[in-house]
């Protein structure tokens, strides 16, 4: 089962949060533990906010969920506190048995400690209302008074008879737990995913800064200065002055414009030029905003536009900026953009854009440096492929499997390096029979095949595992390593169900099917057949949408009837 959804998108946890909880509950009576699934969902709802690593606890994780965040968000619906701290017991042994605990975790027996000993503690933050968070207050109050705070209108209107006061509240505590909300609660608001920072080298870098505008600039503007100028000749030229003098390599004296005689080895470093310069762009406020939008993905120019605020105008004379200083660079809309200029501009199609707005900004490699260094001496958190090269064979799969793909090849290369073969070998073959994720699995797959035959052989030993054994058949066959007629046709459908759930999940239904679709319908409602009994934990999904988005009639009734005969099979 995949454990990591760090930048993950908020349905993909949803369902595997199901999943999870399917689990514990099928766990949970075989061992004769009781179990709160709301409690459970709770924490893996924390994890996912915090950082998506649903398999990695410490004291400090369960300190922080239980001593800060349950307090805030969560509204017990019986007194027993202990019932908590119970199912939480039972949430990290379930983890254990199943072997789904990350290699960073604690080991249990201290989890186990940890947790008895704040058992007090925690009974005592839960029924301190000083503790609540907002929402939390407002359900609190208006279930004294038989509200349901899930009726907006209800709601609504008690809040409104608390304003008038008709209704009393303690409005010291209000204020108290506002002004913290307002303020910012980090230990009980969802954390910011740090983006992943693919920096390139000082030498590639100084190469890039050469060819900048401002560095060119820059100077052939010290070298019109010469000795110095009078201030009256570069009165029309503020912003090149500006930025001059925010590189150190002129001055104001005595009515002149002259050059810093300690700015002048700078002129000879490009990339310290362009460092030093880099201030007087970046201290804008909106102009460093556009840059760090772009740190997640490369945006359009009605998003910037809606992000940022203000009109389309200043947004181009923003990016003009960024791109002198060569931080980002643009390029004309294609089609896979073409919805979000639509959606953006608020307008009904494409055409109605400007054309000059109908281009796509992104991050340069002299950008990403500058917003890596931006975050570093801000105390932001960074993380560059180096640091993931100390992470688990999830995590980089995680982070880099969105990247493009010299991104993940990259990151790759650097983890492998970063252990032992045997070790790689060992993490990348336990994530591969433990994932759920198709294209999780296929990486390892690809990653074990780097350590050529033994990799090989690790691969091929997992052709008689439940999970992992058909993908790694696909990939033997894929790989010309052994003959199609070796693979059953039990095989064959639960890889394609594989196949298909991590195309729907990745690229959604109707692009996921039309390969599918092309094939002859006969061999279509062959797989619908098969699918029932290839026993793959996905294969509702898969009929589901088939069932509702498959352009065949006659294919989307057969898996209509195939889910019917799977739920009767259930039973």
């Amino acid at each position: 089962m995949r454990m990591v959804y760090t930048g993950a998108d908020e349905e993909d946890f949803i369902d595997a949060r199901q999943r999870l909880l399917v689990e514990l509950d099928a766990w949970s009576q075989m061992r004769l533990r009781p179990v709160d699934p709301v409690v459970a969902g709770a924490m893996l709802d924390y994890r996912f906010e915090r950082d998506g690593l649903l398999g990695r606890w410490t004291g400090e994780v369960l300190r922080v969920a239980l001593l800060t965040w349950f307090p805030r968000k969560v509204v017990l619906l019986h007194p027993d506190t202990g019932a908590v701290t119970d199912t939480v017991e039972a949430l990290l042994d379930f983890f254990e048995d199943a072997d789904l605990f990350d290699d960073r975790s604690e080991p249990l027996p201290v989890l186990r400690t940890f947790l008895a000993g704040i058992r007090d503690e925690f009974d005592d933050a839960m029924k301190d209302p000083a503790n609540y968070g907002l929402a939390k207050f407002w359900a609190v109050a208006m279930a004294e008074y038989g509200i349901d705070p899930l009726n907006e209108l209800a709601a609504q209107r008690f809040v409104e008879r608390v304003q008038r006061g008709e209704v009393r509240v303690d409005q010291e505590l209000l204020h108290e737990i506002a002004y913290r909300h307002y303020e910012g609660d980090p230990g009980a608001e969802p954390a910011e995913t740090a983006p992943v920072f693919v920096l390139t080298p000082d030498d590639r870098l100084a190469a890039d800064a050469e060819r900048t505008v401002v560095v060119r600039r820059l100077r052939r503007f010290v070298e019109w200065i010469g000795d110095g100028k009078p201030l009256g000749a570069v009165q029309d030229m503020p912003d090149l002055v500006a930025s001059a003098k925010k590189a150190g390599v002129v001055r104001s004296y005595r009515g002149r414009l002259v050059p810093v005689k300690r700015g002048a080895p700078l002129l000879a470093d490009p990339l310290a030029l362009w460092h030093a310069a880099l201030p007087h762009v970046l201290e804008d406020r909106w102009t460093f905003e556009l840059a760090d939008e772009l740190v997640a993905e490369p945006a359009t120019i009605p998003m910037l536009v809606e992000l940022l605020g203000g009109g389309s105008d200043s947004v181009l004379r923003m990016v003009r900026r960024l791109v002198d200083f060569g931080l980002v660079e643009t390029f004309p809309a294609t089609d896979e953009h073409h919805q979000d200029l639509v959606d953006f501009a608020g307008v009904d199609s494409v055409d109605e854009v400007p054309a000059e707005e109908r281009q796509v900004v992104r991050l340069r490699p002299l950008g990403v440096r500058a917003m890596y260094d931006a975050r570093i001496f801000s105390g932001g958190e960074a993380i560059t492929l180096r640091d993931l090269a100390g992470e688990t064979a999830e995590v980089l799969f995680a982070r880099l499997a969105p990247l493009p793909s010299e991104v993940f090849d990259e990151g790759a290369r650097l983890w492998l390096q970063a252990r032992e073969p045997g070790r790689a070998m060992a993490e990348l073959s336990e994530v591969a029979r433990r994932t759920d994720d198709f294209e999780h699995r296929m990486l390892a797959f690809e990653l074990l095949a780097e350590g050529g035959d033994a990799g090989i052989a690790a691969i091929a030993g997992m052709r008689e595992h439940s999970a992992a054994g058909p993908a790694a058949l696909a990939w033997l066959l894929d790989a010309g390593l052994i003959d199609a007629s070796e693979v059953s046709g039990r095989e064959r459908t639960y890889g394609m169900v594989d196949v298909l759930a991590a195309g729907i999940r990745s690229a959604g239904r109707r692009k996921a099917l039309e390969e599918f679709a092309a094939q002859p319908r006969p061999a279509q409602l062959l797989f619908l057949a098969d699918a029932t009994i290839c026993g793959h934990p996905r294969t509702r999904e898969v009929l589901e949408s088939m069932a509702v988005a498959h352009p065949d009639r006659m294919v989307s009734n057969a898996a209509r009837k195939a889910l019917d005969w799977l739920h009767d099979s259930d039973i």
